[in-house]
């Protein structure tokens, strides 16, 4: 009979089929995570290759537009850029340097002019007060991580390139709420080296719902050699003791 060849218990029963429920639920969730994380990046990948866009005068829903390229004409403000601590595309550490120019038709964008290494000498030449062409890449505002030391705005020590708090720090208002990291512009030079955005977003949903569900069917396997097992060492005791 199926009872006598499969007797695992009502314990381990319970057990596994709690376990067995959980494996199965994360497996289903990086399932469900696969397509929206692969049209993210498709997105991504559209935009840092498609055509640069005139900035619009307003755009309100900049989240739509991230990691699209535009291009604007304005004037650079006449200030000390703000060094924001941050690695290069190749993790090297350094600076972002952020310095706002005021759009054509009025409004001033954060711009990031590129990156500088971490030991460099003073600050790059930038065409303070002058007209220039932008072109680059729009950004939302970053998020802090738990680890992110807060910005000193009164010290220009800054972790987190917030937009916010830069414009407050330059004290401007009538901005927009993004940033644009702008080309490398080889006629300043070596560095700020420009056109450094970062894009770290992994893909590996796929993997880790193989791991969960083939921990689920491992565990099915134990499940059933345990039980089978158990059955024969009951079986065999019971003949002893006959």
């Amino acid at each position: 009979m199926i009872s006598n060849k499969f007797q695992p218990g009502w314990v381990v029963t319970t057990l596994t089929m709690i376990a067995l429920a959980v494996l199965i639920g994360l497996g289903s969730w990086q399932a469900s995570k696969i397509g929206p994380k692969t049209k993210l990046i498709d997105k991504i990948e559209t935009g840092l290759t498609g055509e640069s866009l005139a900035l619009p005068v307003h755009l309100d829903t900049p989240v739509s537009e991230e990691y699209k390229r535009f291009y604007f004409k304005g004037t650079v403000h006449n200030g000390i850029a703000a060094k924001v601590f941050a690695p290069n595309t190749k993790g090297k550490s350094g600076y972002h340097l952020y310095l706002p120019v005021k759009h054509q038709f009025g409004r001033w964008v954060m711009v990031n002019w590129g990156w500088i290494p971490f030991d460099y000498k003073g600050l790059p030449e930038l065409p303070l007060g002058q007209e220039v062409n932008i072109s680059g890449v729009l950004l939302t505002n970053p998020k802090a991580g738990s680890f992110t030391p807060e910005n000193q705005p009164g010290k220009n020590t800054w972790y987190l390139a917030d937009i916010f708090q830069l414009f407050d720090h330059f004290k401007l208002d009538e901005f927009y709420h993004f940033r644009i990291v702008a080309d490398h512009q080889a006629h300043l030079g070596e560095f700020p080296l420009g056109g450094q955005v970062r894009v770290d977003i992994p893909n590996d949903h796929f993997e880790y719902m193989l791991t969960w569900y083939g921990l689920a069917l491992g565990l099915i396997g134990v499940y059933v050699a345990f039980g089978i097992r158990r059955s024969q060492t009951y079986n065999e005791d019971k003949q002893k003791t006959e």
